[in-house]
């Protein structure tokens, strides 16, 4: 995906950003110190109209579902959407003075709740547009880092405009000041908005089928990770959002200057950024439970150093804002990471896979715990005695309030999350046996419907065989096909050892869908970049922001549906037997009576040597085509099927090719295949 698409699909964000966090950072401070409500009915403004935000997303998904027009089925959104959201966010930050409190209190809940719907209707369509918008793993992965950083800087440059214009609220003009400003964003925003609309393209068919609620609730009440994660993930966000809400009393109060939000909020988004960009590591190393408590950890950690700062001491908080980025990060990248996990372990506890259902219920869950933090917020600093324009001095009863509410509650919170995430039980073990359980489970299923036969009918016990093999392609006591799975190396000689192969078991020889050339005449920064930043971008894919939810229920979704597109190629290209080559046949046949699995591997420097010679490289070129291809297919399998097709454990044999003819190591498979299953081999010809 050319560079510039990335970039303005990036400017949604932004232009989202631009309101969204304008009303999650400085809304409750509007209210209490330029319009003059209590902080407790500010926060309960803030509390329902952020829950309301949940059900709008709901009738904003619906809509979107069923809409069709000449722009695609999401891209209308970001045309005909920006106009009312810049409206009504510009009328919500714009409160006449002179008004009676109940008209005041009427104008501000009813503006707020327009925008959230108005908000929902760009966010949810923008957000499902990565996926969309490529089926390509990595330019997903791209596109959703892209917005990772959009929002970061979106938040710092917000932070920078706004929150000096807080350290005085008494100010004349200051009204009119916040409807200037909020103009000025408003434009930016709907001009990045149709930036972004003319620069997409929907080019992904739409997944076919559907979920109902029903089903979805039905698999919600089986699957215990699921309920886990929606309750340390309420508790969490919970915790950032009453740390949210009323930030920036603290920083203005405690600090001594609304101005330094800025750097505060750069220290954040600093801490933010660096857990996600490591979070791939993290999980790999210790779990994504584990990942998850260390963030919800670090982000008590930075809570309770809020609470016990001296006043006037900029550089602690800097510190704890910076552990508040780090929590608020991790458990972004972990939170949707374990989610993916939770649709499998649904799949396969209820027969029910609802990728859209479940995220949906996540997001709805987050939405509330935003709500629940802001209204908790505005409480504690209400019975603390909080009212606008109070002289507050270090120590005192208000002050005193500010702490608990940015420090003491959230750290609380946080601590109680992480509690909460003990007892999520789906580690990497059981979900790789999941994911194996499934692929057995859909290869039998792909197989009873091409024959017209039900499942069942497919299976065989495995100790009758002794092989772990249970699924049968043919009927009980029929002779089954010669199959031979291939995955290789670049280099190793797959391409020319398949063919030789199938040839002495008298079967076809599939080859792999995208062949080594076909590859190799993609241009390297098209296939998969190497660049130092496009890595940054695909680390901080999973960093999480607005919408990032259903974005990823898509991109699940068509994972899945191209998964098990391949799953029935590869079952009826080995209908009658055959040698394959690559397509995950490994893994899609790995329970099928009568086949071999075999891995061929060399060293680098034989592979390089062979790549050389057949393509008429340099070293250097062989070398990147080596190491870029078979990333590649190591990346697309993780992304398809969640399994690493270098994994030895999934062959059953692996061969190093560097010492051996080609010649020889066909006839060894081959020996080996005719050994293991004499009565299936057809006589070599």
């Amino acid at each position: 995906m050319p560079g510039h698409r990335v970039l303005t699909y990036s400017f949604g964000d932004i232009a989202n950003n631009l309101s969204f966090m304008m009303t999650s950072m400085f809304l409750m401070v509007y209210m209490t110190d330029i319009v003059g409500l209590s902080a407790g009915v500010a926060g309960a403004i803030y509390g329902i109209t952020k829950i309301w935000a949940g059900f709008a997303d709901l009738i904003a998904g619906n809509t979107v579902d069923r809409t069709n027009s000449r722009w695609g089925r999401l891209r209308p959104y970001l045309l005909f959407g920006p106009a009312p959201l810049a409206i009504v966010f510009v009328a919500l930050f714009s409160t006449p003075a002179n008004m009676s409190m109940t008209m005041t209190i009427a104008w501000i809940f009813i503006f707020d709740a327009l925008y959230q719907l108005a908000y929902s209707f760009i966010n949810i369509p923008y957000g499902s547009l990565a996926s969309s918008m490529t089926q390509d793993p990595v330019d997903r992965s791209k596109l959703s880092g892209s917005r990772a950083i959009a929002s970061a800087l979106a938040s710092v440059a917000l932070a920078w405009v706004v929150s000096p214009q807080f350290q005085d609220t008494t100010a004349d003009g200051i009204r009119l000041k916040f409807t200037i400003t909020c103009i000025t964003l408003a434009v930016i925003a709907v001009v990045l908005y149709l930036i972004c609309f003319a620069n997409s393209r929907e080019v992904v068919p739409r997944a076919a089928g559907s979920i109902s609620f029903k089903q979805t609730f039905t698999m919600l009440k089986q699957n215990r990770p699921l309920q886990v994660l929606l309750l340390a993930a309420l508790l969490f966000l919970t915790s950032n959002f009453v740390f949210n809400a009323v930030g920036l009393y603290y920083v203005r109060s405690i600090t001594g200057n609304a101005g330094y939000f800025v750097f505060l909020q750069l220290a954040q988004t600093a801490g933010t950024i660096l857990f996600a960009s490591f979070a791939p590591t993290i999980t790999r190393r210790y779990g994504k439970r584990s990942g998850y408590m260390l963030a919800a950890l670090l982000a008590a950690v930075g809570y309770g150093l809020i609470f016990f700062i001296p006043g006037g001491t900029l550089m602690l908080a800097l510190v704890a804002w910076f552990f508040v980025g780090l929590g608020v990060g991790g458990s972004n990248a972990m939170m949707f990471s374990m989610q993916a996990d939770t649709v499998d372990y649904g799949e396969w506890v209820s027969g029910i896979r609802s990728e859209g259902g479940s995220y949906s219920i996540l997001s709805f869950t987050r939405k509330i715990g935003q709500g629940i933090g802001g209204w908790v917020g505005g409480a504690v600093i209400g019975a603390y005695g909080y009212v606008a324009g109070a002289e507050i001095v270090d120590g005192d009863q208000i002050s005193l309030g500010l702490r608990v509410a940015t420090g003491a509650v959230p750290a609380v919170l946080a601590v109680i999350a992480l509690a909460a995430a003990f007892f999520y039980r789906l580690d990497g073990d059981t979900h790789l046996k999941v994911v194996d359980e499934l692929t057995k489970r859909r290869t039998q299923s792909s197989i009873a419907s091409a024959k017209g036969v039900d499942a069942e009918r497919t299976k065989v016990g495995a100790a009758d065989l002794g092989d772990g093999r249970t699924t049968l392609m043919r009927k009980p006591g029929l002779p089954n096909p010669p199959i031979v799975t291939l995955f290789g190396q670049r280099g190793s000689g797959a391409t020319d050892i398949g063919p030789l192969v199938a040839e002495l078991l008298g079967v076809k020889y599939i080859d792999q869908k995208f062949s080594s050339r076909e590859l190799a005449q993609v241009d390297k920064t098209t296939l998969l970049s190497d660049s130092t930043f496009d890595r940054f971008l695909r680390g901080l894919s999973g960093a999480g922001g607005q919408g990032t939810e259903l974005g990823a229920a898509m991109e699940s979704a068509s994972n899945r549906e191209m998964a098990s597109t391949n799953t029935s190629e590869v079952l009826a290209d080995v209908e009658d037997g055959g040698v394959i080559l690559g397509r995950n046949g490994a893994l899609v046949l790995g329970p099928v009576v009568g086949t071999l699995h075999v891995r061929l591997v060399a060293p680098m420097d034989k592979r390089i040597e062979r790549v050389m010679h057949k393509a008429g490289l340099s070293a250097s070129a062989a070398a990147e085509q080596c190491e870029i291809e078979d990333r590649l297919r190591a990346e697309m399998s993780l992304k398809l099927y969640k399994w690493d097709p270098n994994d030895d454990e999934e062959y059953d044999l692996t061969i190093n090719t560097a010492s051996i003819t080609y010649k020889q190591v066909a006839e060894l498979i081959a020996e080996l295949y005719r050994s293991k299953y004499p009565d299936s081999v057809t006589p070599s010809r």
